[in-house]
């Protein structure tokens, strides 16, 4: 039945299949999947509108009528405030139904969206608001903004391309929004933004982002900060019952109510992955700063500092780190088969201190991210080279080959049309954001 299928496929989809049904499982992928352009096309087909991705913090557009203009995987959008409430936020294509011109080229504010090219306006919710010149053939409702699937869950927006095929965005939501206010995110201005274009294929940057092997030779930094890397970077059982115990310290203060917060996706097609946990950073540590010490005002209503971090995962391509008194969130954008974007935002209390400290703040994740895209980018020169082929996943990236599991599972269904006879179960990340029952055993990247 499954050759069947296959044989009925363009020559190019089926020889995608191929590779796809051939896959040895815990390996890394066949290089065609992390350089060849006809593959990245047909994830810009298939895969890339079917996911749920952060694109702007609700501090970007903090009033009525104030209006961005993002990317979206290759589409440009505008984000758009048309309302007084904490959700009155839309997206659109960035493209003027009237003849197609880009209908903002920059960020602004206004009453209405107007067009450059022949001012066509249009209102904040996307109706056509000029009529005067339409044919009177033409129904001027059907000539409103196409728009972008988007929701704003506990301050930040997320929008997906194909409104059809999207998973169900509110599973999210519902399990998100608390843990994201409680964090302050919602209340939150932003204090500094990086690109750090990396020439590598988008699913080896995000391979390398789910694990934390390689921090204890590439990260100097993060491994001194992070308590984790005990059972993350490293498999010591010594080290492991190290950790154990100081998870087990630190939720003697905290309680089981704030140490046990978790939600995660249960593993399909239907759904968008998100998870959300918090652990310990590391003993007399109270922030994500070199010195352990505050850089900021606290966040979220705290009254003092618990030395513990929050993680978010927002669909496949997006993440946030909650420290205490800043927030830094995580994009992942692909540009080409071998190019990927990953923007950095810093969130601070929206009353934090004019003259807070930008570098103290950035200061780890920023590294951090340096050091990533000069490996990222060493791994992507290897994988090109005629020598390169798939190598097998260590237990400790367990998140990587969970990630190519499913991504290859998906791919086969999106080209096939065949729903697969089992979905791969879903595992929590594994690095800066790695859960505390992820972390708290030797076994830490095994199947959970």
């Amino acid at each position: 039945m499954q050759a069947t299928t296959t044989n009925r496929l363009p020559p190019d989809r089926a020889g995608i299949v191929g590779l796809i049904d051939r896959h040895r499982p815990d390996w890394s992928l066949e290089q065609p999947f992390y350089v060849d352009p006809a593959i990245f096309a047909l994830e810009r087909e298939l895969w890339f509108p079917r996911q749920w991705s952060l694109v702007a913090h609700a501090s970007e557009v903090p009033e009525k009528g104030r209006y961005i203009v993002r990317q979206l995987f290759d589409e440009e959008i505008i984000v758009v405030r048309f309302g007084d409430g904490e959700d009155d936020i839309a997206a659109y294509y960035n493209v003027c139904t009237h003849r197609g011109s880009r209908l903002c080229t920059k960020d602004g504010r206004g009453r209405l969206l107007v067009c450059p090219y022949h001012a066509w306006s249009f209102r904040l919710t996307g109706e056509l608001q000029s009529r005067q010149d339409l044919p009177e053939n033409v129904d001027p409702e059907a000539l409103g903004l196409h728009r972008v699937p988007s929701k704003c869950v506990g301050g930040l927006v997320l929008c997906g391309l194909d409104e059809a095929a999207l998973p169900d965005v509110q599973p999210v939501a519902d399990a998100l929004t608390d843990g994201l206010r409680e964090n302050g995110i919602n209340r939150a201005r932003i204090l500094a933004r990086k690109s750090y274009p990396t020439r590598a294929n988008w699913k080896l940057v995000l391979e390398n982002f789910l694990e934390c092997y390689h921090c204890r030779p590439a990260h100097p930094e993060y491994f001194r900060v992070n308590a984790h890397v005990k059972v993350t970077a490293v498999r010591d059982e010594d080290k492991a019952a190290q950790w154990q115990e100081e998870l087990e310290a630190w939720h003697s203060v905290i309680g089981d109510a704030e140490f046990n917060k978790l939600a995660w996706e249960p593993g399909g097609l239907d759904i968008a992955p998100f998870g959300m946990h918090r652990k310990p950073i590391g003993p007399g540590r109270k922030t994500l700063s070199d010195d352990g010490q505050p850089v900021s005002c606290l966040m979220g209503g705290r009254k003092a500092y618990d030395g513990g971090e929050t993680g978010f995962r927002l669909g496949r391509l997006s993440f946030a780190s909650s420290a205490n008194d800043y927030v830094t969130l995580f994009q992942m954008i692909p540009r080409s088969a071998t190019e990927t974007d990953v923007i950095l935002t810093w969130l601070v209390d929206e009353n934090a201190d004019a003259d807070v400290d930008t570098d103290k703040i950035t200061w780890m994740w920023d590294v951090t991210t340096v050091q990533d895209k000069k490996i990222t980018e060493d791994n992507a020169d290897g994988v090109a080279s005629r020598a390169y082929r798939p190598g097998p996943y260590t237990a400790l990236e367990s998140q990587p080959s969970f990630f190519v599991q499913s991504y290859l599972a998906e791919m086969r269904s999106l080209i096939t049309g065949e729903r697969p006879a089992t979905a791969p179960v879903w595992q929590r990340p594994t690095k800066g954001y790695a859960t505390e029952l992820a972390c708290a055993a030797p076994q830490a990247s095994e199947a959970v």
